[in-house]
């Protein structure tokens, strides 16, 4: 189990953890801080 801090307004935050289960390796991103990352206002959209 990898333990990764976070604060961001992720819609896989949780207590200040990542709680993503499943993470792969991205070669090619343009945002640096988090390749997974989802506001949690756009879940609220759908």
């Amino acid at each position: 189990m990898t333990n990764i801090n976070c604060t961001s307004n992720c819609i896989y935050q949780k207590d200040g953890k990542c709680q993503l289960d499943n993470v792969t390796v991205v070669s090619n991103t343009l945002d640096q801080s988090c390749v997974y990352f989802i506001n949690r206002k756009e879940k609220d959209k759908k």
